[in-house]
């Protein structure tokens, strides 16, 4: 276990431009800690209420701030709308292929998904959300503390809860 789950709720998220899932502090990657073959796994778990229809982004990204180096971002996913106080799951795993001299010369892939109810007694009305890197792998820099940052993009505002993480390194 790499960050301990918090014993208090994060901050709902309202906004409808780029935000953090769950503060990087919760994410940390040391500098020097990544090793070739090193896989990250990340477990975000909470409630969802959307509003009209409307669209979910997610965009993950090595380092500590908005910033970042891109992981692959989801394509924009339409979202169930009015769904009220509705479970939600982000898992994402992030892997490190090669470490490389200090600089961007390490090379990593990340994949994710979002999961949350849609209408209630509607079937297959769940929103799915997937992201990725696609093609070659992504150089980022492991000789300096980073942190996985996971973006969500709402286009109507949402009510987003994250209630619980887990943050580990699964070798």
């Amino acid at each position: 276990m790499l960050s301990e789950p918090l014993s208090a709720v994060s901050t709902t998220i309202t906004a409808t431009t780029e935000t953090v899932l769950i503060p990087t502090l919760l994410t940390p990657i040391p500098a020097f800690e990544p090793r070739a073959g090193k896989v990250y796994h990340l477990l975000v778990g909470g409630t969802v209420t959307t509003g009209a229809s409307g669209t979910l982004i997610i965009t993950p990204r090595y380092g500590t701030v908005i910033g970042g180096v891109a992981l692959g971002g989801s394509p924009t996913q339409t979202v169930v709308p009015s769904v009220t106080t509705a479970p939600f799951l982000f898992e994402y795993y992030l892997i490190i292929r090669s470490i490389g001299m200090p600089g961007a010369n390490s090379k990593a892939v990340g994949y994710g998904c979002w999961r949350s109810n849609g209408a209630v007694a509607t079937a297959a009305s769940e929103t799915a959300v997937h992201c990725g890197t696609v093609g070659a792998d992504i150089s980022i820099d492991t000789s300096i503390a980073s942190a996985l940052w996971i973006g969500v993009t709402f286009s109507v505002a949402p009510s987003v809860i994250p209630i619980w993480h887990v943050w580990e390194s699964l070798n």
